[in-house]
């Protein structure tokens, strides 16, 4: 009777338990596969809008860079005596001279007007047609007239530009003013230079940006204003992209259609089976579960739980003695209980090891480091010695090749390791990239040479994924002495690790007890560097960057120096305190504050003096540096195009995707950032392209070779410079065969000894007068000639 009620209370539970875990779990279903075809929808639709999103911005940076281009020779043209003598009527043979078809054809210069200052013509406007320059057009210029006194102003140094549309096709008209070279004289007349924007030109951007885009009539917008849309034509959807020309009445439009639309069916028929799929085969498994696996047997499971209750004292384990289901029942108490005893024991060796490598942890350090330093209280003749090893440049391979890549060379490195110790030594991992060696019984002598033997070991290349490989390290080495605790060995190794490091890297080197006064030379100095910054005390000196062609000043590089005591500290020095003690954010706030000061006095003089600033990545993410920069140029009344922003390459190597938001922001801003040290890091032709650089510094490393006729690489870098449409500079030119060979090769900004050192504000000023001096000494000797 009682089984009997046993067995109908089971069937009961049993069909109630199944109902309601079948109606759970089509339930689940439902609202897993309606929230992930929501989800993935939504990730699709944002996927294509990036897409077009981006090929925008491909299309605007070129419609950009050819506009600079534009508009550059625009001010060539109009800013030179001879333009402002053919206005002046002392020029008569200025156009045949000058304005040839294919002149023009190679600025993409489609017609051109040269007028009095009044609005008059000096002479009739002309257009390129059929490889030659003829009258312009009636419709054309009745077309242009109107529009002409908007862009005249005597005083504009400056081009305007505008786009007026006539029959669905843009005309682009672009003005200045017209005086001699130096702009010193009054504006005589107006330069005025037309591009058609037809499908000839068109074209030849699609085929640059390899993006087919329109170019369509829109109203004139001071800020560059984008959508991407999706629209439903009759059940296909559609994507129309638009971004406005910044200051032009024309604006670049994108259209087509779902971007991944197979990807997109695949993804959500795959999901539909999946969870069609997974919800029976979860009916099936919890029937099985629930009928065979748990109400059948709990009967069996509460009188086995009794016994145990009265057993629990005892260590025994169940007894089987047979293979009816109580023996299984008890065989499978039995296993478990086995189980979690050899889990307690993989508990205690995971506690002790790293689970990447395999090799010890940091716990297994310290309880070793124990037992050695218990071990020389009680033999003092006992020697061993702590290496500490950190692999040199493994962020960039790891950033550069994925967290895959990374944790091989980890384990690969940890072989490397453990194939050349001994079965007494301990090998651990302490995190990171960081490794420890703790050898028995070795000196500081032996463990050197074994350290020596190590790194050559570790430097061997090897191959990830096609990738020929092959990795450095420093390591440093610190005795174990009775009288240090094992934290004060720890920190021994890690200085002797890091003057390793200072020393170039790949090497072992000894802790030595003058180390902590390289420690205590360092606090000292950050102290009084945080002092420094509180009372402003940090000078700002300038080098020149100049036109090698005329002795011209192009601009100026702003550098920090710190006097203390009389001593000079070396900037490197000192900004790298300011980086690790994060003070980098408001050292960068004081130099904004004081070049911003100081070149407001020197634009008084010199109203186009430009100057560069040194931006570090500490800047980027410990303050809003657009607000930094910005309160700046609005604190002292300075245009953006003042002030030029430099980046290391070695910055964007490794930062890429935390800074380019506040420097594309920047960018929009009117700012523009030059490349410094570039081609000393790791660079690539689409990170050149991508990201929003003005400038390129070609690295004295490269300039050097130039003095012995080596001069592969600093063409190959200026040919790249000019095919990407940007500036180039020139760094730590020193002598007059550096300067000459630059100059045939195409770069003639430079900066270095040659021209001008370093120098404090007061002697820039001296600087700047005898350079202005020479300069039109040189203008009337050529006169004069």
């Amino acid at each position: 009777m009682a089984i009997a009620q046993n067995q109908t209370i089971t069937s009961s539970m049993g069909r109630w338990m199944l109902y309601a875990m079948a109606a759970l779990l089509i339930f689940v279903g439902v609202c897993f596969l309606w929230i992930s075809s929501h989800l993935i929808n939504s990730r699709f639709d944002n996927f294509d809008a990036k897409f077009y999103e981006q090929q925008l911005m491909r299309v605007n940076g070129v419609f950009e860079q050819n506009n600079q281009a534009f508009e550059s020779s625009l001010i060539d043209y109009a800013h030179w005596n001879d333009t402002e003598q053919f206005v002046l009527g002392n020029n008569p043979t200025y156009i045949e001279d000058n304005y040839t078809s294919e002149a023009l054809d190679n600025i993409q210069v489609n017609g051109f007007i040269i007028t009095h200052l009044d609005g008059s013509v000096v002479s009739a406007p002309l257009v390129t047609q059929a490889e030659n320059l003829v009258p312009m057009p009636e419709i054309l210029w009745a077309i242009l007239q109107p529009v002409i006194p908007s862009l005249m102003s005597p005083t504009q140094t400056t081009v305007t530009s505008k786009i007026i549309w006539h029959n669905n096709v843009g005309i682009m008209i672009s003005g200045v003013a017209i005086t001699n070279t130096f702009k010193n004289t009054p504006s005589s007349g107006y330069l005025f230079f037309i591009r058609i924007l037809n499908e000839s030109f068109l074209n030849g951007l699609r085929e640059l940006t390899l993006v087919p885009f329109k170019l369509i009539k829109s109203s004139s917008s001071p800020q560059s204003i984008s959508s991407v849309v999706r629209q439903n034509n009759d059940g296909d959807n559609q994507w129309l992209a638009t971004k406005s020309l910044i200051g032009l009445a024309a604006k670049t439009q994108v259209q087509g259609g779902t971007h991944l639309q197979a990807e997109r069916d695949l993804t959500f028929n795959l999901l539909l089976f999946s969870v069609l799929g997974l919800t029976l085969i979860s009916l099936i498994g919890n029937y099985w579960i629930v009928h065979f696996k748990v109400l059948n047997r709990l009967r069996i499971f509460s009188r086995l739980a009794d016994q145990y209750r009265q057993e629990s004292h005892s260590t025994i384990r169940w007894l089987v003695k047979g293979h009816d289901e109580l023996d299984n029942l008890a065989q499978s108490l039995n296993e478990f209980i086995a189980e979690v005893e050899v889990r307690h024991e993989d508990l205690h060796h995971l506690a002790h090891h790293d689970p990447l490598t395999g090799i010890g942890n940091r716990r297994l350090l310290q309880a070793k480091l124990d037992i050695y330093m218990h071990q020389h209280e009680l033999t003092p003749h006992f020697s061993s010695t702590l290496l500490l090893l950190d692999l040199d440049g493994f962020k960039l391979l790891n950033d550069g090749l994925g967290h895959s890549a990374g944790d091989h060379i980890l384990k690969l490195i940890a072989q490397r390791m453990t194939s050349q110790v001994r079965i007494d030594d301990t090998v651990v991992r302490l995190g990171g990239d960081e490794f420890a060696i703790l050898l028995e019984g070795t000196d500081p002598d032996g463990a050197h040479l074994f350290a020596e033997h190590l790194l050559k070991h570790i430097a061997e290349p090897f191959e990830y994924e096609g990738h020929k490989l092959n990795l450095q390290a420093s390591i440093g080495l610190a005795p174990l002495k009775y009288a240090l605790s094992k934290e004060d060995v720890i920190r021994n190794a890690d200085l002797a690790m890091y003057e390793a490091k200072r020393r170039g890297k790949n090497q072992a080197v000894v802790f030595k007890i003058n180390f902590l006064d390289i420690v205590s030379r360092r606090m000292q100095l950050e102290q009084a560097l945080r002092e420094a910054l509180n009372e402003q005390e940090l000078d700002i000196w300038y080098q020149p960057i100049i036109d090698a062609r005329n002795g011209g000043i192009i601009g100026l590089e702003a550098l920090s120096r710190w006097k203390l005591c009389s001593e000079f500290i070396p900037p490197d020095e000192f900004i790298s305190i300011a980086e690790t003690s994060g003070m980098i954010t408001k050292l960068g706030q004081q130099v904004f504050d004081k070049v911003g000061a100081e070149l407001q006095a020197l634009r008084i003089d010199y109203p186009e003096l430009q100057c560069n600033v040194n931006l570090s990545l500490r800047q980027f993410r410990d303050s809003d540096l657009t607000k930094d920069i910005m309160q700046c140029i609005e604190k002292y009344h300075l245009p953006p195009s003042a002030l030029h922003l430099e980046l290391t390459e070695s910055m964007i190597a490794e930062s890429e995707t935390e800074i380019l938001p506040t420097m594309q922001n920047l960018v929009k801003h009117g700012f523009k950032f030059h490349l410094d040290d570039f081609g000393k890091g790791y660079s690539s032709l689409e990170r050149l392209k991508s990201l929003p650089f003005d400038t390129l510094k070609i690295d004295r490393s490269f300039v050097v070779p130039l003095g012995q006729n080596d001069h592969v690489m600093v063409k190959n870098i200026i040919n790249i410079g000019h095919e990407l449409g940007m500036n180039l500079i020139a760094e730590g030119v020193e002598t007059e065969v550096e300067v000459n060979k630059l100059l045939q090769l195409g770069c003639h900004q430079i900066q270095g000894y040659y021209f001008a050192r370093p120098m404090p504000l007061d002697d820039l000023k001296v600087w700047l007068v005898d350079n202005k001096i020479q300069q039109l000494s040189a203008h009337t000797s050529i006169k004069e000639d």
